[in-house]
Order: C-alpha cells, then sequence, then structure tokens
C-alpha cells in the first residue's frame, strides 16, 4: 500500500457528509473529529488511527460524517481502491464480521 503523507491543520475539513470515498487515511500525528449533519460531534480518533472507509465496508461509496483536523498533524492518504480490493478478497465470514462492525460505528451517527 503507497500512500502520501500530508499535513493537517486545525480546521482543516479532510471530507465531507455525502463526498465521494476517493482516500482513506491513517492519522500520524494530530487528532480528528467527526460530525453529524446537525454539526454534533460523534468521535473523534488520535494517531495512529486508520479512518475514512467504515462506509465501504458496508458497500456505500460516499461518507457519512464529516472530518475535521482539531490538532495539528499528518495523516497518511492512500486510495479508496486499496480497501476495496482488499474487502473483495475476503471470505464471507470475514465479510459479514466487518459488515457487523461497520453498522456498530454508522449507527452511532
Amino acid at each position: 500500500m503507497s500512500g502520501s503523507i500530508e499535513p493537517i491543520v486545525p480546521g482543516q475539513v479532510i471530507f465531507e457528509i455525502g463526498q465521494e470515498i476517493e482516500k482513506c487515511f491513517i492519522l500520524q500525528k494530530g487528532s480528528v473529529h467527526f460530525f453529524n449533519g446537525r454539526e454534533e460531534k460523534v468521535s473523534g480518533i488520535a494517531p495512529n488511527t486508520m479512518f475514512g472507509f467504515t462506509e465501504l465496508v458496508k458497500g456505500k461509496s460516499t461518507h457519512s460524517t464529516k472530518a475535521v483536523c482539531v490538532t495539528p498533524g499528518t495523516v497518511v492518504s492512500f486510495s479508496s481502491e486499496v480497501i476495496k480490493t482488499k474487502l473483495s478478497a475476503y471470505g464471507e465470514d470475514n465479510k459479514l464480521l466487518l459488515e457487523s462492525l461497520a453498522d456498530q460505528l454508522l449507527n452511532k451517527i
């Protein structure tokens, strides 16, 4: 998996609700918060966390949250095709487990 290291700054919107999922991310440094359509914070992440892919697990192609940088840092961004390719290689049991986990996360929104 090859990616690009990108700086992020406080207030920067990494992706919007309804935006096509073209990239997925790994937060290297800093913090990111996620907001629902009512601009309510639904979660936040710290470094060494992958994000921006949960909807792909459910077969969706757009983001259901807005991701905003809270503290300065860096992300590694990579094409969502990497995740799609990995998902297609999973057996049915693994897919069901991932879908169940994605449901739990998405239902918190």
